[in-house]
């Protein structure tokens, strides 16, 4: 594919893209607005879309602006990877950073002259009681001091992951030292705490989704695999058989799953929805996985054969290592097909609720009060995955490369 020559055709693509994006972004942004407002200017005839806050402060917000723009072009740098600025047409990096700093600079200038000619009406006065009716019983004094030590143990945890790679050994204990951390912090805070319902949805879609992804990718890499090395009919018919499920809506899956649940006696617990999760999105990730898995030349664990490896320790050690940015990449996505769940968390569980389901507390409703605690309830589940996604996306962007892109 050859670069168009036209500065005006690339120019009308990059106005495309950048309209689109703040298409695609303005929900979120307007859902993090509202879940700042009371409900009187959340409820107004006219819009308002912009903290007093900033307005006092516009300065020092536009500087925020100026390194929130510097730090998502160093995010792009290291993500991207050297290839682009080894070659010798490319603008060097001097070149490069002065034209970010430019634009960086326009940016938080223009950002000081738009706010300053914003009419009042369209201003309103910031709060967090949203958040803390959503989340905590106990006053925001008594939660402050643990608020504070969680902001600090989230830095020291992402500033570990983001080097983890300058550790010669024990990388994989580090990790699991990480994640240990995380379960134990989100178990332990209740018993320091007093949090609200909405804590409780938060652990059970935790417990829920982490169960659901490891029984997923555990099957799923086995399978996978197998149907990416097996060239009989048999594979065929699987593949198609777990299509065909796949794509069945899912209202025809209530009825089954319901009885099953009343049978066994599973009925409102964790095993039920995470058997559930796994059973409708298995062949998602065994599709996913196994055009990973075909993208690995067979040479490869035929020499790890012939080196003393059997079929077992020669994927475990040689298969899973290659692949790992596909592993990684489909599970995420089975986390977000699990952890978005709500028809099925709703129909086969009468108070274990997980996120999606104590949601529609606050939307199925026609008390206007509740516009501001569904937004921030709606903020508060997605900021988890997109910190996630993040920290995951050279993984991802790996991944989506190497094999799920491709036949």
């Amino acid at each position: 594919m050859q670069h168009t020559k036209s500065p005006y055709l690339r120019a009308l693509v990059h106005l495309f893209l950048i309209g689109w994006t703040i298409y695609s972004v303005t929900p979120f942004v307007m859902s993090i607005i509202t879940s700042l407002q009371l409900t009187r200017d959340a409820t107004a005839r006219r819009p308002k879309f912009l903290a007093q806050e900033i307005l006092d402060n516009n300065v020092l917000i536009a500087v925020l602006l100026f390194l929130l723009v510097l730090a998502a072009f160093w995010l792009y740098q290291r993500f991207r990877g050297l290839g682009e600025v080894e070659q010798p047409q490319r603008q060097s990096w001097t070149s490069r950073y002065g034209a970010v700093l430019i634009a960086a600079g326009v940016i938080s200038a223009g950002f000081v002259l738009l706010t300053n000619s914003v009419p009042e009406r369209h201003v309103y006065s910031s709060t967090f009681q949203n958040y803390q009716k959503l989340w905590l019983t106990a006053a925001p004094e008594e939660f402050a001091p643990y608020g504070i030590g969680l902001i600090l143990l989230a830095i020291v945890l992402l500033i570990v992951a983001f080097n983890v790679k300058r550790i010669a050994y024990g990388q994989t204990y580090v990790y699991f030292t990480i994640v240990a951390i995380i379960v134990a912090t989100i178990v332990i805070l209740p018993s320091l705490v007093k949090f609200a319902e909405f804590y409780d949805y938060f652990l059970n879609s935790v417990v829920v989704t982490v169960g659901t992804v490891a029984i997923s990718i555990s099957i799923g890499c086995l399978a996978g695999y197998g149907l990416a090395r097996y060239a009989g009919i048999a594979g065929v018919v699987i593949l198609f058989a777990a299509l065909a499920f796949r794509a069945l809506p899912r209202m025809a899956f209530i009825l089954p799953y319901y009885y099953f649940a009343q049978v066994t006696g599973l009925y409102d617990t964790y095993a039920l929805l995470i058997i559930t999760f796994v059973a409708i999105n298995q062949p998602f990730t065994i599709w996913m996985l196994r055009s990973f898995f075909m993208e690995v030349p067979r040479e490869i664990e035929e020499a790890a054969m012939i080196d003393g490896c059997n079929r077992l320790t020669g994927f475990i050690r040689v298969i899973v290592p290659i692949s790992w940015p596909g592993i990684i990449t489909t599970s995420l996505f089975t986390l977000l097909l699990a952890y978005n769940e709500f028809l099925l968390a709703r129909l086969l569980t009468s108070s274990l609720w997980t996120l999606p389901v104590g949601i529609s507390r606050f939307t199925s409703g026609e008390d206007i009060r509740l516009i501001t605690l569904s937004n921030a309830s709606a903020v508060s589940i997605t900021l988890p995955i997109v910190v996630l996604i993040i920290f995951f996306q050279r993984n991802l962007v790996k991944g989506l490369a190497g094999g799920a892109v491709k036949g």
